[in-house]
């Protein structure tokens, strides 16, 4: 290990070991109360003096991102509300961040390709009364994503549904794949209506329905590899 390495490594845990006690701190008193809020601000404030957030560059609507990603934070750091309480256990408050923080970032990319699928559906609307616009040749058709993706939905319903939460074959692949498109089903009504944390559903979309989207998506050309 090199001193750089070395020097990095021993910041870096200097760092969690501050956090974690500004938020054994800041978790002792009441929720609301200004003790509270200050030491949620703090602790933000360092996270962000930090550097060590996931980069949005080039992310569109990154912002929104990070804003859900405090809110998140603020929400769940010392109780559960709309998802798992932080564990000091299992991650530094930053890597805990990031992991949702990654996961937003994601919704984004899967937002962007469903804002892409939904304009391939209203791009052949024109005004057929207009001689002129006739008179052109039409273009080729738009490849139909969100139909194929639909009717593959369905074909590998059978597998998709295999696929599920544990203990809850009702929370699959399928179903979700098929409420995560446009309209799109929000993270907190589908949290509600499964009686499961926001956090779970997203992890278990993030690992194992997404991933199986994103290749049908770059088998059928409409993806790059």
């Amino acid at each position: 290990m090199t001193n750089s390495t070395f020097n990095q490594t021993s910041s870096m845990d200097t760092l969690n070991k501050q956090l974690n006690q500004l938020v054994v701190e800041t978790c002792c008193h009441p929720r609301l109360s200004l003790e509270r809020q200050k030491g949620l601000n703090e602790i933000i404030w360092r996270i962000q003096q930090s550097g060590k957030l996931l980069s949005g560059v080039g992310v569109p609507d990154y912002e929104d991102a990070i804003q859900q990603t405090w809110l998140y934070f603020c929400r769940n750091l010392c109780e559960a509300t709309t998802g798992d309480t932080y564990n000091p256990e299992r991650a530094s408050v930053i890597t805990w961040l990031n992991a949702y923080l990654k996961h937003r970032l994601q919704d984004i990319r899967i937002k962007a390709a469903s804002n892409a699928i939904a304009a391939y559906t209203h791009s052949s609307d024109f005004d057929e009364s207009l001689d002129h616009v006739n008179n052109i040749p039409a273009p080729p058709a738009p490849p139909p994503i969100l139909s194929d993706i639909l009717e593959w939905v369905e074909l590998e319903g059978s597998l998709l549904r295999s696929i599920h939460l544990r203990d809850r074959p009702d929370i699959n692949c399928q179903v979700l794949i098929q409420r995560r498109l446009p309209p799109e089903t929000t993270w907190e009504q589908l949290a509600k209506e499964f009686g499961v944390g926001i956090s779970s559903l997203s992890k278990f979309y993030q690992r194992e329905c997404f991933p199986r989207l994103l290749n049908f998506g770059k088998s059928q050309g409409y993806l790059e590899s």
